[in-house]
């Protein structure tokens, strides 16, 4: 797969010298012509949402899988100048880019650092006069990423978990709030709707429990076991959770809503949190075990008929599935199956549960008999495609780039994981197509079409992670020392 790696390799290439004006840091938006940051915020492809993007700046959240792909082929590709990049922009990041009021990073869904005015960027700046910028953790931040940060400017971790104070509201009984203000040591109003995901309170425990271990400090565990118990004591008799606790009854979508996905999501961060502390606080260690255990049988226990190529992503209390997980496309707040199968198979390595496997390898062969929409196209209105509109995107031509990205990263791990040829031969079959409708310039565009911009929120770093994987993956066989990206969850 030489030529695989070569188009691989011709794109960060390009996106190091595009971040060079930028201390090391990678622009968000960039022309695949010219790979210049652009200035003006192009028009969002249809389900994007404006307050998700980061206009003149760089995401680090958006940009884990991208440096986690340099890494390894700095490794397996005698490439050094590949770490060199990645580690000047994460000690950049964690020098000069991490002292907030309140410790929180400038990441996430709605903030990031502003490459020209060298600050906090909010992506919700337009909506709001006073210009907030809001911390929301968005996906997981894995242990090397951690570690870079503590060994870069160690402070900045402490200031962190620290900061995850704010995410709690100022209310009786607590309750925590999945946004909070970076440059403002302020708990969110009573009144706002609750936004307690599931899945954040396990990104806040992973976090926790690696800040712990490095300060032994013991008000962080407790911090960690109140996250820990607070959706322990909301769970049904199955071991599912609500998508949020408090739905207000005017929110049709999610009113009493469960979140197969937010529940296992929970369950792998418990298991991973874990596995940090099994020395430092054994017993905690033990008790999230346990409880990730009930998780996983309660995301099992959802209404998904993999054989039928039916995978939930909500459902109700009696369990009947309000919406399904699709194959190919997604827009905000619609997963796609590869992301869940993706779980599945993160968990099944901490568990080793064989119904857990089972289940990814049923979501993969649907990726194997579903073709790629390449060149059908649908009609799109005046207004788009709302947020949390259920929409079936099966051969829409905006699929970004992250889905075929997590599709190809599904395929990988399960030829890792099982060794059958037909996930490593479908997983290559996919990244040729990949690579001639995203990559007709050096650096892949967001979308499969419709636009020719970079974007990092469209998640091509997971584009880029999964076609290396594969590529070393049949190169090297299973001795590639490539890991796997399971950070979207």
């Amino acid at each position: 797969m030489t030529e695989l790696l070569q188009t691989i390799g011709k794109a960060i290439d390009r996106l190091i010298r595009s971040a060079q004006p930028y201390n090391g840091l990678i622009p968000s938006l960039l022309d695949c012509r010219t790979g210049e940051m652009l200035r003006e915020l192009p028009a969002p492809i249809p389900g994007q949402r404006d307050s998700d993007r980061a206009p003149t700046g760089s995401n680090l959240m958006h940009d884990i899988p991208l440096l986690g792909t340099m890494y390894a082929l700095a490794a397996s590709e005698a490439k050094p100048e590949y770490a060199e990049a990645a580690d000047r922009y994460l000690r950049y990041f964690a020098t000069r880019c991490t002292n907030t009021a309140t410790g929180l990073f400038p990441w996430g869904e709605h903030a990031y650092w502003h490459l020209t005015e060298h600050r906090v960027g909010s992506s919700i700046a337009r909506y709001e006069p006073e210009g907030r910028a809001i911390h929301d953790h968005l996906r997981q931040a894995p242990l090397w990423i951690w570690e870079k940060l503590q060994h870069f400017h160690a402070p900045c971790v402490q200031q962190f978990a620290d900061g995850l104070e704010y995410h709690w509201k100022g209310t009786s009984p607590r309750e925590y709030y999945r946004h909070a203000e970076i440059n403002s040591k302020k708990y969110a109003p009573e009144d706002v709707r609750s936004c307690d995901f599931p899945r954040h309170s396990g990104f806040y425990i992973y976090d926790l429990a690696f800040a712990y271990n490095q300060s032994r400090r013991p008000e962080l565990l407790l911090q960690l076991e109140k996250f820990a118990d607070y959706w322990w004591e909301k769970r049904d008799e199955r071991g599912l959770l609500l998508i949020e606790s408090r739905s207000p009854q005017d929110a049709v979508r999610f009113y009493q809503i469960y979140s197969p996905t937010q529940t296992i999501s929970l369950a792998i961060s418990l298991l991973e949190s874990a596995d940090l502390l099994h020395r430092t606080s054994p017993a905690l260690a033990e008790t999230l075990r346990r409880r990730a255990e009930v998780y996983i049988g309660g995301f099992l226990a959802a209404p998904h008929d993999p054989q039928q190529g039916v995978f939930a992503n909500l459902c109700t209390r009696d369990n009947q599935l309000t919406e399904p997980m699709s194959v190919w496309g997604s827009v905000y707040g619609v997963a796609i199956a590869s992301s869940a199968a993706l779980m599945c198979l993160c968990a099944w390595r901490l568990c080793l549960r064989p119904d857990l496997l089972q289940w990814a390898r049923a979501v993969g062969a649907c990726y194997l008999d579903h073709p790629f929409p390449v060149t059908s196209e649908v009609t799109i209105d005046a207004k788009g495609i709302r947020p949390h509109e259920h929409i079936n995107l099966i051969g829409h031509h905006y699929v970004p780039a992250g889905d075929a990205g997590l599709a190809l990263e599904l395929m990988a791990d399960l030829y890792d994981i099982t060794g059958e040829r037909q996930w490593l031969d479908g997983g290559l079959q996919l990244a040729a197509l990949f690579e001639s409708v995203y990559f007709e310039h050096d650096i892949p565009r967001g979308a499969a079409a419709g636009i020719d911009h970079y974007e990092s929120q469209l998640g091509p770093g997971y584009l880029l992670h999964g076609m290396a994987r594969l590529a070393l993956l049949d190169r090297d066989g299973q001795r590639t020392h490539m890991p796997s990206e399971y950070t979207f969850r």
